[in-house]
């Protein structure tokens, strides 16, 4: 890019709180825009996460448009430009101050932020629960929509499948931020404002354009900084979960005066009462708890209303859909309904709008659900994870990726990255080249250093045409690489779809529970868990011995956990007996293999 030599500001209030006859949309010319004043903050990357840009520069005393800028409440959008180039689109910061220019000039000092920074902190939803069951591209289309940002024609399209729950407390910057992060990539915005993405990967070294002596700029004093991390993370260990489906599942029952002659329920409603699921109400209390515009409706989450163990067991539902009410009461004066409410919740509505007493006897509802069916983990590394190891360990648990090949990739990402990537890098240059760009670095004059690179920020003037830029070395990544898989807790009688091909190194552990796999803690109970061993789908249990394998439990109790942990820790075995001894509320049994073949 060349210097900056006819920069505009054209401002848009948005705030609609100006003064009379001040216009909403102003232009502010060169000869307000003091010179040698622009510089540019592009960051692509911090770490393998999405940054922000921005850009600074000054406007001399005599700028009309600074009272408004000062004077307004409301957001102010604005766009350089240099002649008919768009340079930077983005948002006024609400931070400004005064300051002399070299010829001692009074200036106002502002800043112009991203897109991202001032629209992607609103809330994705005001209230309730979404789920995203979508692939990625839609997602992120939704989570712009709803910050109204516009996402470029140029964009790279995921067509990845992504699924999570979300309630009303997060924010559109967290959904995107951690969408585009399981899925290898960052986002940033162009010189219009609008969101593209950028994949992080690396998939050859070779053939780099060189940056050497020729090109390498010294400003003061220095051509080329290094620093190295003292902390390097050896591997990586990424844990997600695996759903499942069902259709026409039971989802809510009442009970309510259960017994031989009402073998669904007899609640009884008077007349006029109404009932949301928990609460009874008459017509007034009714009508005013649903004018309360503060007051939170109480939702239902779904269940395995009838404990079956076949399909879900003690799994987790997330979500329900296609909601079907089978109902029955004494009265066509009793009516009810169960609908979705976001997520996993129900809304419940009965109401008994005669005059007399009735009874409800029956009120079931029956929906399509998604629920876990077990934690799996993917790990990077030439052995399993060995407890209290001296290795760092990166640990990260995805929340949109329930899939073994995408976490497989994420895994890898992460791993080679962080194993790799420990040197950080600046220089100078007068090369105009955009960050995310791989080059080679070839200082043939001073230290000899030969690196490839791969540039995460740069800043720049309208000053000068050298540009300050930041990288890290960077070695190929393989995303595929064979990775290590754990089962961390299975889910119950789980459906399994058809066989794909295993990897060749690929080990998988497998628990199964000889006496059930879901136990009341108020009943005595024993069973026996059993670990599996496969490699590559053909089991080789045998060519383990009990010393290999590590058991450990997880609840509500971390305190009991360390203590039973501790213990069962130093036992080992292939097997384990489990009694109501054990448990702690819900409690989940883990077993861990601790080396391989």
């Amino acid at each position: 890019m060349s210097i900056i030599h006819s920069p505009s500001l054209t401002l848009t209030f948005l705030g609609g709180n100006l003064e009379a006859g001040h216009s909403l949309v102003q232009t502010i010319g060169e000869q307000h825009i003091v010179q040698r004043t622009i510089t540019f903050h592009q960051q692509l990357l911090s770490g393998l996460k999405s940054s922000s840009n921005q850009v600074d520069l000054l406007l001399d005393k005599a700028c009309p448009a600074i009272e408004d800028i000062i004077a307004t409440e409301g957001d102010v959008k604005a766009t350089l430009t240099n002649g008919a180039q768009t340079l930077f689109t983005g948002y006024l910061s609400t931070s400004y101050n005064w300051t002399l220019t070299d010829s001692g000039t009074q200036a106002l000092a502002i800043t112009i932020e991203d897109t991202g920074t001032r629209l992607l902190g609103k809330a994705f939803i005001e209230s309730g629960r979404h789920l995203f069951k979508c692939i990625a591209s839609e997602a992120i289309e939704a989570i712009c929509a709803r910050a109204g940002i516009t996402v470029s024609p140029a964009r790279i399209c995921l067509s990845a499948s992504v699924t999570r729950s979300v309630d009303g407390s997060i924010t559109c910057k967290e959904l995107l931020d951690q969408l585009v992060y399981e899925l290898g990539h960052v986002y940033y915005f162009d010189a219009l404002g609008q969101l593209r993405l950028f994949k992080v990967d690396c998939t050859s070294t070779e053939n780099l354009p060189t940056l050497d002596k020729d090109d390498l700029v010294v400003v003061g004093g220095k051509a080329i900084t290094l620093s190295k991390k003292i902390r390097q993370y050896k591997s990586a260990r990424v844990s997600f979960t695996r759903l499942g489906t069902a259709s026409d599942y039971l989802v809510y029952r009442n009970t309510t005066g259960r017994g031989d002659g009402h073998p669904y329920c007899y609640l009884k409603l008077e007349g006029g009462q109404h009932f949301d699921g928990s609460e009874i109400y008459t017509e007034g209390e009714w009508t005013e708890a649903q004018a309360d515009s503060f007051r939170t409706p109480a939702l239902i989450e779904a269940c395995n209303a009838a404990s079956e163990i076949d399909i879900v067991g003690g799994s987790k539902i997330i979500a329900a859909s296609n909601i079907r009410s089978e109902f029955t009461a004494e009265s066509g004066s009793v009516s009810a309904a169960v609908t979705a409410a976001g997520g996993p919740y129900l809304k419940v509505e009965a109401h008994n709008s005669g005059t007399l007493a009735y009874h409800i006897t029956r009120f079931d509802a029956y929906a399509d659900i998604i629920y876990e069916r077990d934690v799996q983990v993917m790990r990077t590394a030439d052995v399993p994870f060995v407890p209290d190891s001296s290795d760092n360990l990166l640990s990260e648990e995805l929340l949109f990726v329930h899939d073994r090949t995408l976490a497989q990739a994420h895994a890898n990402l992460l791993g080679q990255y962080h194993r790799h990537s420990n040197s950080s890098y600046s220089f100078f240059c007068a090369t105009d080249l955009p960050c995310g760009t791989l080059v080679h670095i070839h200082d043939d004059a001073y230290s000899g250093l030969s690196v490839a690179t791969m540039i995460t920020a740069r800043t720049y003037t309208d000053e000068s045409p050298v540009y300050h830029y930041q990288g890290v070395g960077i070695s190929t990544f393989d995303l595929s690489a064979p990775a290590y898989l754990q089962v961390l807790t299975k889910g119950k009688n789980d459906s399994r779809g058809a066989q794909g091909p295993p990897g060749e190194d690929a080990y998988h552990v497998q628990v199964i529970s000889e006496g059930g796999t879901v136990f009341r803690t108020t009943e005595t109970f024993t069973t026996t868990m059993r670990a599996r061993v496969f490699k590559g789908g053909t089991e080789v249990t045998d060519h383990f011995t009990d010393a290999d394998f590590r058991w450990s439990r997880t609840s509500g109790d971390a305190h009991a956990d360390a203590i039973w942990n501790s213990e069962h820790y130093s036992v080992g075995g292939k097997t384990l007996s489990v009694t109501q001894d054990d448990v702690a509320g819900r409690t989940n049994f883990f077993c861990t293999l601790l080396r391989r073949i």
